[in-house]
């Protein structure tokens, strides 16, 4: 056991407390520390991976992965990081059908976040690729849980259950063939929110993966950049890639000082940037998967921009028949004056089976917002309340500011999921800052 602070990547929420390793819980300890949960590397942005009344369980040493080629599936021990299965998968020319914005994830992060990414149009969040979950509950007992059969419900309470049914210590994810560790990618401007939509739409018919920026500043016109990629076969690679064409790099280490004031992101700040990014020479060709997948992890502690106070992520979810709904973020941001420095819009896919699952067929949209100004998140519950007018949600591993009421009504399952969470975890021993705000324990 050693004393840890632990903070979620937006820096708005720590703690000070116990840590143990998983392998040394026992049931003394969990009378003495009250609760506990699992963590993995911290990326949540807000409170979801923080206990301040308990205990943390770190999965540090187990980071084993076996790859099966015949079955095409990983066996991944839950403290692997989506960059170890990444790496560990395509020298044998597989890959994982779905993975986050970033490489720090671990397995275990990765399936109680239920993460998507650019490629959930077509691959749908990463549940879809789990076939076997094995969990530890708050008995000390190991559970094997899959997407079928009789153990369905607990396993897909687990997918998207924000770590607290159990401990995900191992699970088995399905992996797709690739030639290269390189991918084509398409890169195209658009002069506003319609057009850019639109063009995402073009992009998802014909990419594999698909996001967009957007400028969330100026004009607020929602202007942006659509990229598009499939992986890259090996006719398609250059001459100087083809000797090595399942070679992938791993993240540079350029890290951020911690020298940046809190009001460092501004309107007049992020408006510079947005024009130079907007007008910065578009893409085409072929790139290395890593840097088109993660693209902000080549850049350590980025979020260190946004001095001590931090940042809210603020991640948004609408259906299609409700899209008029980003013009109106476009025009509230406008009128409150407040610039977001990394906007991202992404068409969604199907949603998938877990409870508290946050994908659904229509858009997303996410927000970096400063949270040095209260207004900001008087601005943010303004919007939430919108939000819930039109059945839309928040993803909850980027949330900090939800309330238990609209979280009710953006997750209707949320009873269902309490049931199961009683049966997996009878003393409620799985916690977190966030399921306590919410009523999920």
């Amino acid at each position: 056991m050693k004393i840890i602070e632990h903070q979620g990547w937006g820096g708005t929420h720590k703690s000070k407390s116990e840590c143990y390793e998983i392998n040394e819980f026992n049931l003394d300890i969990r009378r003495i520390t009250k609760s506990g949960l699992p963590i993995g590397l911290g990326r949540s942005y807000g409170d979801s991976s923080i206990n301040s009344s308990g205990a943390y369980y770190l999965l540090a040493n187990k980071k084993n992965i076996k790859i099966d080629t015949l079955n095409k599936t990983a066996k991944c021990e839950a403290g692997a990081t989506i960059g170890d299965l990444e790496r560990s998968a395509i020298k044998l020319g597989l890959f994982p059908p779905t993975v986050p914005g970033t490489e720090f994830v671990t397995i275990g992060g990765a399936i109680a976040s239920n993460i998507h990414g650019k490629s959930h149009h077509i691959a749908g969040s990463f549940g879809n690729s789990v076939t076997e979950i094995t969990i530890f509950t708050s008995d000390g007992k190991t559970l094997k849980l899959s997407p079928i059969g009789t153990s369905k419900d607990e396993f897909w309470a687990t997918v998207g259950g924000m770590g607290l049914t159990g401990v995900i210590t191992e699970a088995t994810i399905k992996l797709k063939e690739v030639e290269t560790a390189y991918v084509q990618v398409d890169e195209q401007r658009a002069n506003n929110l319609s057009e850019l939509m639109e063009l995402i739409r073009e992009f998802d018919k014909k990419y594999l993966y698909t996001v967009a920026w957007i400028d969330l500043s100026g004009e607020f016109s929602g202007r942006g950049k659509v990229l598009g990629a499939n992986h890259a076969t090996l006719e398609q690679l250059p001459k100087k890639f083809k000797k090595h064409p399942l070679d992938i790099d791993k993240p540079k280490k350029f890290s951020i000082p911690k020298i940046f004031s809190s009001n460092f992101i501004n309107i007049f700040t992020v408006s510079i940037f947005n024009k130079v990014w907007f007008n910065k020479p578009l893409k085409s060709g072929v790139f290395k998967i890593r840097s088109f997948l993660h693209p902000l992890d080549s850049v350590k502690y980025w979020n260190r921009v946004y001095g001590k106070n931090g940042l809210i992520q603020y991640q948004l979810q609408i259906s299609f028949e409700n899209e008029f709904f980003l013009e109106e973020v476009l025009a509230e941001l406008k009128k409150n004056n407040i610039p977001s420095f990394l906007g991202v819009l992404k068409k969604f896919g199907n949603s998938d089976n877990s409870f508290l699952g946050f994908p659904a067929p229509g858009w997303t949209l996410s927000l970096d917002i400063p949270s040095e100004y209260k207004y900001n998140l008087e601005f943010l519950d303004r919007l939430t309340q919108r939000l819930c007018q039109l059945s839309g949600r928040l993803y909850l591993t980027k949330d900090s500011v939800l309330k238990e009421i609209d979280f009710n009504s953006m997750y209707p399952k949320k009873d269902e999921w309490k049931k199961i969470k009683n049966k997996l975890d009878p003393h409620n021993y799985w916690q977190s800052d966030q399921g306590l705000r919410l009523g999920l324990c």
